[in-house]
């Protein structure tokens, strides 16, 4: 829903206006080149949020973009959102400009519950759009004691934030030969006692949706079952808004 006309998108905000709040901008820090937690405030008492849960934000009269919170406190009411500032589009351009006290429109939480809690292993793979979603997942998998490992493909400036905030990642820098795919030839890597561990494990496949594809086909290839594949590309070159 990246583009809609004023009036349906008042009417839609009508209709469902259980699901939508008034958000304030509280907090705004720059992580990294690229990188910027922005914290959002706002009466989520009605919320019902499960991990890689997207909110919907408004950021003009027609323009509607999904993200997913890095952190979620129903009982405080707050969110926190990583946004990844390398994009060129307009909601790049909307949260590097906007300031403390800002009041948007956004969406509750909605989409399904993609974390298998009966699953011990648990395996990510993204980019530097899915740093925030990546450090939710890991917050959950602490709690109930699961193993998280997986591989980014990061810009040189984000691997020193993804180094302190995700410990169990590995990175390789994103490659400008598309016709490239290192982490395709890192799946292969893995030694048969690590790989027997994994495959019958969850695999979160985020961010470019061609290097999802890609990757997506290679451990089918290895034997993963594609009810274990849960995948959401968050862009694709040449598109706006996914």
């Amino acid at each position: 829903m990246p583009k809609i006309p004023k009036l349906i998108g008042t009417i839609v905000k009508t209709a469902w206006s259980k699901m939508f709040v008034t958000v304030v901008v509280t907090q705004k820090e720059q992580l990294a080149n690229g990188l910027l937690r922005i914290r959002f405030e706002a009466d989520l008492s009605n919320a019902k949020y499960e991990i890689g849960q997207a909110i919907l934000m408004q950021i003009s009269d027609t323009e509607y973009r999904n993200y997913t919170p890095s952190i979620f406190n129903k009982e405080e009411g707050y969110f926190d959102v990583i946004f990844h500032q390398k994009a060129k589009g307009p909601g790049t351009t909307f949260f590097k400009n906007i300031t403390i006290g800002t009041e948007l429109t956004s969406s509750l939480p909605r989409g399904l519950n993609i974390y298998d809690e009966n699953t011990y292993y648990h395996f990510f793979y993204g980019d530097d759009t899915c740093i925030g979603f990546c450090q939710a997942l890991q917050e959950e998998m602490k709690k109930n004691n699961h193993k998280l490992e997986g591989l980014l493909e990061l810009s040189d400036h984000s691997i020193p934030y993804a180094n302190d905030h995700l410990p169990h990642m590995e990175y390789i820098e994103k490659s400008d030969d598309k016709e490239v795919y290192p982490a395709v030839d890192y799946l292969e890597s893995i030694d048969t006692y690590r790989w027997n561990k994994l495959v019958h494990g969850q695999f979160y496949l985020m961010g470019n949706g061609k290097s999802i594809q890609k990757f997506r086909k290679a451990l089918r290839a290895k034997g993963v079952s594609s009810n274990n594949i849960i995948t959401q590309p968050f862009w694709v070159e040449g598109k706006i808004g996914l």
